[in-house]
């Protein structure tokens, strides 16, 4: 009898998967209540810049340091308000904090990506009153009422411009959308079937016709977005960009696709990262709602691009960059953090962004990311004078070709394991199974995704993908200082889990065993 419990426990025990760090919920039940920002500000300002036992910081020598005082301040309250999972709740001298490993704003970059976003609009010489009004309370981290804020001024100023003339049907909000818009919806929405004399025939638009009101909706917009990334609508800040560009003319739509893109990317990567999380550690409510109860955006971004074939190409490049920026930062985290919830080395993230990028956005954009991601090594400087040249060469750092051959040798092994593990299952008949499997599931006339029975490559892109796979290896290999951090010598203070300080980086170029599993 005790060796059959023994067996019962042991094989339960093997088969409960591990708590992530990602999951805060152990800090929610001991802390309710969440800081706000002046108490988060308060502890960041003493641990950083107080004295040594604690106490107010002492005055800044200069305005240089006060405004290096200011940036780094804001950058980590940032992170423990936005990014940690715990919303910053650790802080309280709590020795289990697992920043930056419970960073829940995910991939690892998009915090950073929104951040960057928000400073290059949130300045101290914006144009007008209402916006630097706007800005002050962005700072303050009023953060819906300035999305409400830029919504108002932008429809106000398209009206002004107006004159008072009917204007377009897409620039009137009907009833339904007016009520949509307290709600938290856009009213923009071109896409609405408009006919008779409220067609999108009808009626001015003043963003055709006035170019400094258009620029400046389009830069109220793009910053915009970003707000509505930081409060998790990404959704909505998508659509917003992509709605706004189909009001503009064609040469102002690079900037709102592009920049549609690189947000709608980051969601798909957060929601691949969710699904990867799940399959590998303990569930808990946060990750079962970003992996399941949202959308994923970037088909309906190549939708509304692929007008042109430009549009597509240069919406694709940012979809690529933000990958490969991604999958190395993820080796940094993993390196310097032990954060391997998106390890390239042991997460599912790659594998499943991959099969999401070859079977679920476009034929048009797969083709091109293939190209890219298929392009030669980039040359490294051969001669002292070209690397003297080099700016990130003469501050130490890891060079952007050396990066660039870690990320997407990391990819494409990723892509080539993909490949061979689906023509090992259709060659063993596996596949047959899995589409009489989701046929029955279906229903009688039912269509099977050609993502459980499809090749992945075809053969002549599987000779170019290994064919270049072993060149970046081989340049990457070939580049002798394994030691050396990514960033350079110089460290911030940080390195491990539960400090508040900022980051550095360090280079890790792995291989990683994939899963076929699917991501639908």
């Amino acid at each position: 009898m005790k060796s059959f419990f023994s067996r019962v426990v042991n094989s339960w025990k093997r088969q409960r998967l591990p708590r992530s760090d990602v999951d805060c919920s152990d800090f929610v039940r001991v802390r309710p209540d969440a800081p706000g920002v002046a108490r988060l500000r308060q502890i960041v300002q003493e641990r950083r810049f107080g004295a040594e036992n604690g106490g107010a910081p002492s005055p800044a020598a200069n305005s240089s340091e006060a405004l290096h005082r200011e940036a780094s301040v804001r950058s980590t309250v940032f992170d423990l308000r936005y990014r940690c999972g715990g919303a910053g709740r650790c802080v309280e001298n709590d020795y289990r904090c697992r920043f930056p490993c419970c960073f829940a704003m995910r991939p690892v970059t998009k915090g950073a990506e929104v951040l960057a976003e928000r400073l290059a609009y949130e300045v101290d010489d914006a144009p007008t009153p209402q916006i630097r009004a706007l800005v002050q309370m962005a700072r303050d981290e009023k953060l819906d009422a300035v999305i409400q804020g830029i919504q108002a001024l932008v429809n106000a100023q398209i009206r002004e411009v107006a004159g008072g003339r009917e204007l377009l049907a897409a620039l009137q909000p009907s009833q339904r959308e007016q009520q949509e818009q307290q709600l938290g919806v856009d009213d923009f929405n071109p896409a609405a079937p408009k006919y008779g004399c409220g067609s999108v025939a009808e009626g001015v638009n003043p963003l055709l016709e006035d170019a400094s009101l258009r620029r400046e909706v389009m830069a109220l917009y793009l910053w915009r977005a970003a707000l509505l990334v930081n409060v998790r609508e990404d959704e909505r800040a998508v659509s917003s960009l992509l709605n706004l560009a189909a009001l503009v003319p064609q040469e102002d739509r690079e900037r709102l696709y592009t920049s549609a893109a690189a947000w709608a990317a980051l969601n798909d990567m957060e929601i691949v990262y969710y699904r990867s999380l799940l399959q590998q550690y303990e569930a808990f409510p946060e990750a079962m709602t970003f992996a399941h109860d949202r959308p994923l955006l970037l088909k309906r971004v190549f939708e509304a691009c692929g007008e042109t074939a430009y549009f597509l190409e240069c919406a694709t490049h940012v979809v690529f960059s933000k990958e490969v920026t991604a999958t190395v930062s993820r080796a940094q985290g993993a390196q310097m953090y032990g954060d391997f919830t998106e390890d390239p080395m042991k997460s599912l993230c790659i594998p499943l962004s991959l099969q999401y990028y070859r079977f679920c956005v476009s034929d048009a954009f797969w083709e091109h990311f293939m190209r890219l991601l298929c392009m030669p090594p980039i040359p490294a400087p051969n001669t002292p004078e070209e690397r003297a040249r080099d700016p990130v060469e003469q501050l130490g750092l890891t060079p952007n070709y050396m990066l660039d051959a870690i990320g997407r040798s990391m990819m494409l092994h990723h892509l080539v394991m993909l490949h061979e593990a689906r023509e090992r299952d259709i060659a063993s008949g596996a596949i047959v199974d899995v589409v009489k499997q989701k046929k029955a599931q279906g229903g009688e006339g039912s269509v099977v995704h050609p993502l459980h029975y499809e090749h992945v490559l075809k053969d002549r892109e599987r000779g170019i993908a290994i064919t270049r796979l072993r060149e970046l290896l081989f340049l990457a290999r070939s580049y002798r200082n394994p030691q050396r951090p990514l960033d350079g010598d110089d460290s911030d203070g940080v390195g491990e889990k539960g400090h508040i300080a900022p980051k550095t980086d360090s280079a890790a170029a792995a291989a990683a065993v994939t899963d076929n599993r699917p991501i639908l």
